[in-house]
């Protein structure tokens, strides 16, 4: 563990240092891939370096300042690469789904369970392949089965999220998803701790929580779109949602009051990535209508 200098309260509520963007550079290029070759560890930090899943490499030091925050010891390199492989594969998942591509929930599954082809320098591979097959050479083996149940509820909660009739339903689920997201991920880094710690599990499935709700307050309308809804946004669902992640998002402030500088910088930074991957839909939807009233003036 690193010398300590200050509180951990200190800590945590100091501003980073350096730049977002290059905070992401450094964090893809210090992801631990173990491959041989040199060709698939370089796919894999270009999917990293991609900037649609900024949110999602910068997510593992927030929680390494949780653990932090508790005084937890344990090996950060180690923890940071399993967290990193974790969450990107989380962040290609989420964007196959998000795309509409529902069934890719069993994909992922199956090579979990084992399916996935060896991979080689000379391997056709999709991205969701790829991380899923270095998310499985960092989950611990003595939990390997236990973590894979977890993404098979996991995977069950977001299909009855996709079925959700009213915003009510739909809240619930998106509570439990994110709940869930973290679960997992404190599963993947607990063999790491040098204690269990029940503070800071319940923590990361709080935050995770709230996240999944901040991320569906700019998702709803699109989502409805895309097809993803099956009922349609009004502003009373809008309400409905802003009121349940304020009244989560507060109660978190209330209880680790040395951790909200922490928590807007992961809210702030979700809602720039979040709009920035939305951006282009919006533009090619605008693109759209406007070759479309082009043809009909033609």
């Amino acid at each position: 563990m690193r010398p300590r200098t200050n509180s951990a309260a200190d800590r945590i509520s100091s501003p980073g240092l350096v730049s977002q963007s290059h905070r992401q550079t450094k964090n893809a290029d210090s992801l631990s891939c173990n491959f041989q070759s040199a060709g698939l560890q370089a796919a894999y930090r270009t999917i990293a370096k991609d900037p649609k899943y900024k949110h999602f490499i910068n997510i593992p030091d927030r929680i390494i300042r949780c653990i932090d925050y508790f005084e937890i010891d344990g090996d950060r390199k180690s923890i940071k690469a399993r967290l990193q492989s974790f969450y990107l594969f989380i962040g290609v998942v989420d964007d196959a789904i998000d795309s509409g591509q529902i069934a890719t929930g069993a994909r992922v599954l199956n090579y979990l369970d084992g399916g996935t082809p060896k991979f080689d320098e000379g391997s056709r591979t999709s991205n969701i392949e790829l991380v899923t097959e270095i998310l499985k050479r960092q989950i611990s083996g003595d939990d390997y089965w236990l973590i894979v149940e977890k993404f098979r509820s996991l995977y069950q909660e977001v299909l009855r999220e996709r079925a959700a009739t009213s915003i009510e339903h739909y809240i619930d689920r998106r509570q439990l998803v994110g709940s869930l997201t973290a679960e997992l991920s404190y599963l993947l880094i607990s063999p790491l701790l040098k204690k269990d710690s029940e503070a800071l599990r319940y923590l990361m499935k709080d935050v995770g929580a709230v996240g999944c709700l901040v991320d569906s307050l700019i998702d709803l309308d699109s989502d409805y779109r895309l097809g993803l809804l099956v009922f349609k946004p009004t502003l009373r669902s809008y309400a409905k949602l802003l009121s349940r992640t304020m009244q989560l998002g507060l109660g978190l402030s209330l209880k680790h009051p040395h951790l909200c500088l922490l928590f807007l910088q992961a809210i702030f930074d979700n809602i720039r990535d979040r709009i920035s991957r939305n951006q282009p839909q919006v533009e090619a939807c605008l693109s759209s209508e406007g070759k479309e009233q082009a043809a009909s003036v033609a």
